[in-house]
């Protein structure tokens, strides 16, 4: 690639870029400095030591203002956010969600969702899951689907209305795995409601993709859980600590096997409203960055402003001193978006950037099988970047070698 003059910057949103400069680099696994990464299109080519002030066409440069670049963050549990859910099953609140994460540094989101409760709804799921295959995004990927519900305990339904929640039914179930096909990534499971066990068993060993069985908004004790952990087909926990009983001394229930398991996999949600900075502390010397997710669990009302009121699946939310609430004060997701959700946990569990940025990475990369990829900076994986301001909030966002977002652009989210 021959020098140029240096460039007009910032491009424009929506250009192709052919790489980026970097006065500093987190991969994550190491930092470099003054750094060029190139690319081939949608992914990264080449990297190399760069410290001259000229730099080839098409390059963007985020060697300025202390900025720092970081891969393209993941966000593996987000129902919607700016106004929007996926449960709204259109294009425009998939296109809504995908630019307003992708201000908030995601360049993969998975589409986190449930199903009412009657066949014409399931139909109306198809029609959903059909848009959502042959959705163009122009801000985060959708990676693909997590079933959050509804095989749950309606008593640790959290969140969600009532109508949300289903009592097992195999055929039933056998038609989601049908109208899903590959595009499911996930599903939360309560492992205490009947039928669990041939529930797990159904969605763990279909062959059209590897699903991964999250436990969670579940009132399953400790035994139970840590026999369904022990099992190869169960490995994840789905927004730890939240929707199950808290840990107590004489009864750990599900989240003390799942912080003895060592295999079992954490998401965490690090708003200091779902989990105080002790929690996030504990989650973290105990299951360590390559075992605990961040995630926004994010709804309609999330990154909207104070006052905020939206109706979601359990009712009307309201954004309330920072933190989304149903009327009745329950939690309904957090008001982060990923970038901000990543210097929460960092600052509130006490540990380095380096490693709460391998929680928003690579760990839920490979949690959903994408490693191979993206959640790292290394050649013949995807141009996903993350470009950090020194006050930690997004100055733009690379996906796909594509300048998706852009602050100093102004372009609405």
């Amino acid at each position: 690639m021959s020098l140029g003059p240096p460039m007009n910057l910032p491009q424009e949103v929506g250009s192709q870029l052919t790489g980026i400069a970097c006065r500093r680099l987190y991969t994550p696994d190491i930092i470099l400095d003054d750094v060029l990464v190139t690319f081939e299109g949608a992914q990264i080519a080449m990297m190399g030591e760069f410290a001259s002030a000229w730099l080839p066409p098409g390059v963007f440069d985020a060697r300025a203002q202390n900025l720092t670049v970081v891969p393209g963050l993941i966000d593996v549990h987000i129902h919607g956010c700016g106004g929007a859910d996926f449960l709204d099953q259109t294009t425009e609140s998939f296109a809504r969600v995908s630019r307003v994460t992708a201000s908030g540094g995601a360049t993969s989101i998975v589409a986190t969702t449930t199903i009412p409760t009657s066949d014409a709804q399931l139909e109306r799921f198809r029609d959903f899951v059909a848009k959502l295959r042959n959705f163009e995004p122009d801000g985060a990927r959708i990676l693909g689907l997590f079933l959050e519900g509804p095989f749950i305990n309606p008593e640790k339904r959290g969140g969600f209305g009532p109508e949300y929640v289903w009592p097992v039914d195999l055929k039933q179930a056998e038609r989601i795995l049908s109208i899903c096909e590959d595009l499911l990534l996930k599903i939360t499971i309560a492992p205490e409601i009947p039928q669990a066990d041939a529930l797990i068993r159904l969605f763990h060993e279909n062959p059209r993709t590897q699903i991964e069985i999250s436990l969670g908004h579940s009132a399953a004790d400790f035994e139970l859980a840590r026999r369904y952990f022990q099992l190869e087909r169960v490995r994840q926990v789905t927004h730890a600590f939240n929707a199950m009983h808290p840990f107590h001394h004489r009864a750990p229930g599900l989240i003390g096997a799942a912080l003895l398991e060592e295999r079992v996999w954490c998401e965490m949600i690090p708003d200091g409203y779902h989990l105080t900075g002790p929690a996030i502390a504990l989650l973290h010397r105990l299951k360590g960055p390559n075992r605990l997710m961040i995630v926004t669990d994010g709804t309609a009302a999330t990154a909207t402003p104070e006052g905020t009121r939206i109706r979601s699946v359990g009712g009307w939310t309201e954004v309330r001193d920072g933190a989304v609430r149903l009327l009745d004060g329950t939690l309904a997701g957090s008001n982060l978006l990923m970038a901000g959700a990543l210097h929460r946990a960092s600052a509130l569990g006490g540990f380095e950037f380096h490693e709460a940025l391998r929680m928003a990475t690579i760990t839920p990369a490979r949690s959903v099988h994408w490693e191979s990829q993206i959640g790292s900076i290394e050649p013949r994986k995807r141009a996903d970047f993350c470009v950090l301001a020194e006050d930690g909030s997004v100055y733009a966002t690379i996906r796909d070698g594509k300048l998706v977002f852009l602050r100093s652009a102004n372009r609405e989210a």
